[in-house]
């Protein structure tokens, strides 16, 4: 019709002359735009029903899934699945608890009854997989999950807790075996960095934002959690200290990815080297340190004594040092329980360390804090790994003591607690986390080998070893000696205990040197640290904080 107007009406007017375009090639080429578009509807039509026909009879290959938790995740999973014709599997229903979605279809999929059935329509429809979509379950619900899973021939899989998901990214994509911090943790705790819990200090938000903040071990496990809450916290710097070249690396790298606008600073260096330390000092000028650069590792250090303590105490000592001459805000370490009542190299230095950090509080106008808690789930060298390895070894499990005890964190809910202690933390104090119930070790063991689709003691057995030198079969956050208050944090304890005397320090460093370049034989060392922590305590001053 366009053409018939113009060639035939407009040109004309404007061009006598003109004699215009045949009719016959006008509806010849109607016919033919007529026939290629309608042609084109047709062929994709056909291309998606021929897609569709093979995807059906694909679905025999693929596998089969009952998807937990018809809300809006649920919904996204199914969605995704409709969509993509070249998704491995095939949902064949929902389960829910919320009664009101019983019998509904949520993109073509029932909701076919509550998770209490969930073997009853797994057998049923002879599935293969069982994803739960409920981010914002609580770990008591997965842990119901697992345990009505337990011989049954399915995988279970899990889509991550809200902070996890990438919400740019396709939710099957984020699916993930279940792992157990998933059924060891606690229920998720949510911090608010920007609330003031007292009159005497900012909220940690004020205290980091703007700031220059160094992490020392910003390469292990908790050292790299902290870098990762604190970049949310936008520091002006953030110094990333650690004598791991790799680890320190692939921190960075991520942090660089994730936070393109932060100034991260990556720093090889050794704790111990003072020199090497007092020239980043006054270059960087930071004011708040964290300090997780330690030696944490029992059995090794009973071995080697001498780095424990080099590096545990004399590397903590050149830190609170050099923070207190270069008028560093807060110095914050990260201790262990270990360190209460110790029975092994490793604790002992870093009660050491404990009472050297509280020395320099006495008379530094920095800041200095401790913050003591259990262990951390997953950590490297921790028993989690090591199960996960020999398990995907065939075994066996090897467990020291059948009634051994450990407190477990997860490693964001640690270092969310360690930032927030900013909030509350007078100097001089050793706070420590609340850190939930002890987890049996041996329970553990049975739980991952669970997970990984076995059964404890016949598909996998587990060995009881014994205790290893210096390893005790149960651990305490505090001592006989130290008295536990509350702050204003519900998760943050403190710890009442006299101070040192403020130069104390010195001569633990003289003493514990000077044993150290004897070469002392590995009993005779121990008296020394041994009588060096008595020293600390004999001249605590009655300053109760």
């Amino acid at each position: 019709v366009l053409i018939f107007v113009v060639t035939r009406l407009i040109i004309p007017s404007f061009n006598p002359s003109f004699t215009g375009i045949p009719l016959g090639v006008v509806v010849i080429d109607w016919g033919f735009c007529l026939i290629g578009m309608g042609g084109l509807r047709l062929f994709r039509r056909w291309q998606t029903r021929r897609l569709a026909s093979s995807s059906s009879q694909s679905s025999l290959n693929k596998r089969r899934v009952i998807v937990i938790g018809a809300g809006i995740s649920g919904s996204r999973i199914a969605q995704e699945v409709r969509l993509n014709s070249f998704s491995p599997l095939n949902i064949v229903g929902f389960i829910d608890d919320d009664t009101s979605k019983i019998g509904r279809k949520i993109e073509g999929i029932k909701v076919l009854g509550k998770i209490s059935e969930l073997n009853k329509w797994a057998n049923y429809y002879k599935v293969n997989e069982v994803i739960i979509a409920m981010p914002s379950a609580r770990t008591e619900k997965i842990r119901q999950i697992v345990d009505l899973s337990k011989g049954m021939s399915f995988n279970l899989k899990l889509l991550p807790a809200r902070p996890e998901i990438l919400t740019d990214r396709s939710f099957t994509n984020q699916l993930r075996e279940i792992k157990i911090q998933d059924i060891l943790g606690r229920p998720e705790v949510v911090l608010d960095f920007a609330k003031k819990f007292n009159d005497l200090f900012p909220s940690a938000y004020e205290q980091v934002c703007g700031r220059t903040v160094l992490v020392t071990g910003a390469g292990g496990t908790i050292g790299s959690e902290l870098c990762r809450q604190l970049a949310r916290l936008k520091p002006k710097t953030l110094l990333l200290l650690g004598r791991g070249e790799n680890s320190i690396f692939q921190i960075e790298k991520e942090l660089q990815r994730i936070f393109p606008e932060l100034h991260c600073v990556p720093i090889i260096a050794d704790i111990r080297h003072k020199r090497r330390l007092d020239s980043i000092f006054p270059a960087w000028k930071p004011e708040l340190v964290f300090h997780a650069a330690a030696h944490k590792h029992v059995p090794l250090m009973q071995e080697n004594p001498t780095e424990a303590l080099e590096n545990n105490v004399f590397g903590t000592t050149n830190l609170a040092q050099l923070s207190d001459r270069y008028g560093v805000k807060t110095f914050l370490m990260i201790s262990t329980d270990k360190a209460v009542d110790s029975t092994n190299f490793m604790g002992l230095s870093k009660r050491l360390a404990e009472l050297t950090v509280k020395s320099f509080s006495v008379k530094s106008q920095t800041r200095f804090l401790l913050v003591r808690f259990g262990n951390v789930l997953g950590s490297r060298g921790s028993v989690v790994p090591i199960f996960r390895e020999q398990i995907a070894r065939g075994g066996p499990v090897t467990v020291t003591h059948q009634e051994m005890t450990r407190y477990f964190m997860t490693t964001p809910e640690a270092s969310q607690l360690v930032i927030q202690s900013l909030a509350v933390g007078k100097s001089g104090q050793i706070l420590i986390l609340d850190m939930g119930e002890p987890v049996k070790i041996y329970d553990l063991a049975e739980r991952m080998i669970e997970l990984a689709g076995f059964m404890p003691g016949k598909d996998i057995p587990i060995e009881i070893i014994g205790c290893r030198p210096g390893e005790k079969i149960h651990e305490s956050l505090i001592n006989k000696s130290e008295k536990v208050f509350k702050t204003e944090h519900p998760k943050i304890m403190g710890v009442s205990e006299a101070m040192p005397s403020p130069d104390s320090w010195q001569l633990i460093r003289e003493e514990l040197t000077e044993a150290i370049y004897e070469d002392l034989p590995g009993e005779e060392l121990w008296k020394k640290a041994i009588d060096c922590k008595k020293m600390l305590i004999s001249q605590d001053r009655v300053v109760k904080i």
